[in-house]
């Protein structure tokens, strides 16, 4: 993605084409053929400009991160335990180091200097340290403070169940925590731009389910929205473009997410609905939309992917901007449904309108 096409989308500057992102996760290499996917990379080059990744040989060990390798327990910073079943793909945590809320007295968070959320960094100006998250765009000097920085975190940190209980109860060991991961949160944000000088700042934090949020539309205003509001203000003072993602079902928080300074939201289609999102966040918000990865992709049939996208962009679409395109390709989708989808995505990268046709 270029510099001047992303840039026009968000600010609503008529770009030439629609802003595409088409990601590969790293399992896939290890799920199909390396040979396929590597001749369907070659045969879009628009959207793979660095090419096929050396991985793409038969033989080279694909370089999965460390919280990312099937059966290995990974511990995090925040000393929680991670496991996934799939390389590649983000497990679960099976142990949480603030289970047993009496560790809170001696717990000892991370240092920003040294690490992320997820792996150990070592600030230079202007180099840009990333484990890959979303909402980084290297078009242009971007930074992201990692995926499940607050509300997520409070989850990895006690457990779901205790970390709902907290919000609701509130008290001295929820403002301490809350207090913790804002400090560590800030100082991420204040050396993304003191080292970056980032002109774009990512915030990714999944807060909905299949059905509604993870969290109380109110527990979400009272204790989670003004944490965001100052993560987000120091970048914005900064004059950083903010770039928000969260999965799942996200309309009941809604109201007190636009009111956050973001200028570009990564949602999910689907699960919210193009017709809410049209009416909702279309020209309110840049939408960076998620396309279905869980049902319209997963079936065998190319037109019933062309029928859908023709509808989301016909939906969606504006000439004067204020919309990015993104797919994420994960195993199990057939074969002919990623050339389909490769297909669509080099034609609207190329400037083409396939769904006016």
């Amino acid at each position: 993605m270029d510099k001047e096409t992303l840039l026009k989308a968000v600010n609503y500057d008529y770009p030439a084409r629609v802003p595409v992102i088409f990601h590969i996760n790293l399992a896939c290499w290890d799920y199909y053929e390396r040979h396929q996917l590597s001749q369907l990379i070659e045969k879009h080059p628009t959207l793979f400009s660095e090419g096929v990744p050396p991985y793409g040989q038969e033989g080279v060990p694909v370089p999965y991160q460390p919280w990312c390798r099937a059966e290995e327990i990974w511990e995090d910073p925040w000393g929680c335990r991670w496991q996934t079943t799939m390389s590649g793909l983000m497990g679960s945590v099976i142990y949480h180091s603030l289970g047993d809320l009496e560790n809170l007295a001696t717990f000892k968070p991370p240092n920003p200097a040294e690490t992320t959320h997820w792996y150990p960094v070592t600030w230079e100006k202007g180099k840009s340290p990333t484990g890959g998250s979303i909402g980084f765009f290297t078009a242009l000097r971007s930074g992201e403070i990692g995926h499940g920085h607050t509300f997520l975190k409070l989850v990895d940190l006690l457990g779901y169940e205790k970390a709902l209980f907290l919000l609701y109860d509130g008290g001295k060991e929820l403002s301490k925590i809350l207090a913790m991961l804002q400090e560590f949160n800030l100082a991420l944000v204040d050396r993304f731009i003191e080292y970056v000088d980032v002109e774009w700042m990512g915030y990714a934090e999944d807060l909905g389910m299949q059905v509604g949020p993870m969290l109380s539309p109110n527990l979400f205003k009272t204790h989670i929205v003004p944490l965001y509001r100052e993560l987000m203000e120091s970048a914005v003072r900064h004059n950083a473009i903010i770039h928000m993602h969260s999965d799942g079902d996200i309309r009941a928080l809604a109201p007190e997410l636009l009111k956050l300074p973001v200028r570009v939201f990564n949602v999910q289609d689907r699960v919210n609905s193009i017709e809410w999102l049209k009416a909702n966040f279309k020209n309110k918000v840049v939408v960076d939309l998620d396309i279905d990865r869980q049902f319209v992709t997963q079936q065998n049939e190319p037109y019933v992917v062309k029928e859908y996208l023709n509808y989301v962009m016909k939906s969606m679409y504006d000439a004067a901007g204020g919309l990015i395109l993104t797919y994420g390709l994960y195993p199990h989708t057939p074969l002919p449904i990623v050339k389909t989808m490769l297909d669509y995505f080099e034609e609207i990268s190329l400037g083409g309108k396939p769904w006016t046709i």
